[in-house]
């Protein structure tokens, strides 16, 4: 049950941060190409994103435009980040939104990187969990917004197929995040 309430919260999240519109000053932010992901062999660019707090938690829905990189069955990718926004800029270790919602006062993060999202054939999500580990640097920048990094790899875990997923898709990928925002 509480499993399920932790993904019921993560699904809010994606919904609410990534229906909250655009509004990104195109003077003062970076070029979308400088915010990008890596998830296995597969490199997505930013092309939209929306971020927001929400109930004490903080958090950012980042997803890429047109054909999502041209990977076939793998074009297209979103990333959604939700945190503890209370406790601000710095080092974030990844973990299961589970573990990040039992814990409000340590710097915990919950990660969702989806793949497939633009073609029809199917996507495949792909979490932080209880031992992934790892850890993301969150910045705030002068209007505001979060930017979030890692640089180091994290072993994300398959969680969830829609629309018959992607054939062959492994149950395991290693991500990096180049200034997410």
């Amino acid at each position: 049950m509480k499993k399920s309430l932790m993904y019921l919260l993560l699904a809010s999240f994606t919904i609410l941060f990534s229906c909250g519109g655009n509004d990104d000053d195109p003077i003062t932010d970076p070029p979308a190409s400088e915010s990008s992901w890596k998830l296995g062999s597969y490199s997505y660019n930013r092309g939209a994103s929306s971020q927001g707090n929400s109930g004490g938690l903080g958090g950012m829905t980042v997803t890429t435009s047109g054909d999502g990189g041209n990977h076939g069955a793998y074009s297209g990718s979103s990333l959604t980040v939700v945190f503890q926004a209370s406790l601000g800029a710095g080092k974030y270790t990844l973990t299961s939104s589970s573990v990040m919602s039992a814990n409000p006062t340590v710097r915990y993060m919950a990660l969702t990187c989806a793949v497939g999202t633009a073609v029809t054939s199917g996507a495949v999500s792909y979490a932080a969990t209880a031992t992934s580990g790892g850890t993301a640097d969150v910045t705030i920048d002068a209007n505001g917004k979060y930017h979030v990094h890692i640089t180091t790899p994290v072993t994300l875990q398959k969680t969830l197929v829609t629309g018959g997923g992607i054939p062959g898709a492994p149950d395991t990928y290693n991500l990096t995040v180049n200034n997410a925002y």
